[in-house]
């Protein structure tokens, strides 16, 4: 994943201020935010490992591949910080989990896609659900430490992302070999589902801002515009079917 997204929703960590949930709460809202945003890192690192494979099944031309791609990063992209937008209206813990549940519903759709339409479909889930994820996950962590531990926090949150992305590929890569595709979306599941269940218990209610702005026309434009530089031909890519 690109670190653009997380240098714009770096701002929103910055400015949050810290609620007083305790030293215990900290650690718990840190491991929820950590659980649910791993799963931004890790999806990128899948579909990079299994996207021959795909093409090879589903007969995939390099255009539709270079979709397969786009799909999941054009909302990621276009609406983080609507997203973040969203939080501080509806409450950060709710979009957040909701995100995840966006997530794993692109997730069951990847995983059991009869087309390329329903593929595409699910990643765009995907994507949908990252942006969810990411700023709402960084806000709620930067209102649970107060501003001196706000930096370890971070740096705790991105060695769990690092790490994540470091293993992903390992896994899918083991998973390719011995079985589809398909089982390297759908091993995210679990991680899925432990978000949601940690994030609904740790993470504290917050009190949304009923006057927080939401430039939708904003988002309208940012996702039309970079659709269309994404629709654009990519460069030729050859996939050598295996033995």
């Amino acid at each position: 994943m690109s670190s653009a997204s997380l240098i714009l929703t770096d701002g929103s960590l910055a400015l949050s201020e810290p609620k007083a949930v305790g030293a215990q709460g900290s650690t718990k809202v840190l491991a929820a935010s950590s659980l649910g945003s791993c799963l931004v890192f890790v999806s990128s690192a899948v579909v990079t490992v299994a996207l021959a494979a795909i093409g090879r099944e589903m007969r995939l031309s390099p255009l539709e591949l270079q979709w397969v791609m786009n799909a999941e990063l054009l909302p990621l992209a276009a609406l983080t910080l609507v997203a973040g937008a969203l939080g501080d209206r509806l409450g950060q813990k709710r979009i957040f989990l909701a995100g995840v549940a966006l997530y794993g519903l692109g997730v069951i759709a990847i995983g059991f896609a009869p087309s390329f339409a329903s593929l595409i479909a699910g990643r765009f889930l995907q994507g949908l659900g990252e942006a969810l994820i990411l700023p709402n996950g960084l806000s709620v962590l930067g209102q649970a430490f107060p501003a001196d531990k706000k930096a370890h926090a971070v740096g705790i949150w991105s060695a769990a992302a690092a790490v994540a992305s470091g293993v992903a590929p390992a896994i899918a890569g083991a998973i390719l070999d011995h079985g589809s595709w398909r089982t390297t979306f759908l091993m995210l599941l679990p991680v899925v589902a432990g978000a949601l269940a940690v994030g609904t218990a740790w993470i504290p209610r917050d009190s949304p801002t009923s006057h927080a702005r939401v430039d939708i026309g904003g988002a309208v434009f940012s996702t039309v515009g970079l659709g269309g530089l994404g629709a654009g031909p990519g460069p030729h890519v050859d996939f050598i079917p295996r033995d």
